[in-house]
């Protein structure tokens, strides 16, 4: 079946915008994936951060100040 010119200009234009479409999305989706992992990372600091904390405060437990 032939198509018109008019016909492939039409289905070449919806690729294109679908295409860009798909490409803006890909784009979202990439963005959201890095603050995620962002995110993730500074959790992981902030619990190591705690981790050494509570590991410092047991090698390191403080006396018992006198009573007068």
């Amino acid at each position: 079946m032939a198509l018109s010119a008019r016909m492939l200009a039409l289905i070449q234009k919806i690729e294109a915008a679908d295409a860009e479409h798909l490409a803006g999305l890909r784009e979202d989706v990439k963005k959201e994936a890095a603050a995620r992992a962002n995110v993730v990372e500074r959790k992981r600091a902030s619990l190591r951060v705690a981790r050494a904390a509570a590991a410092h405060a047991r090698t390191k437990k403080e006396k018992p100040k006198p009573v007068r």
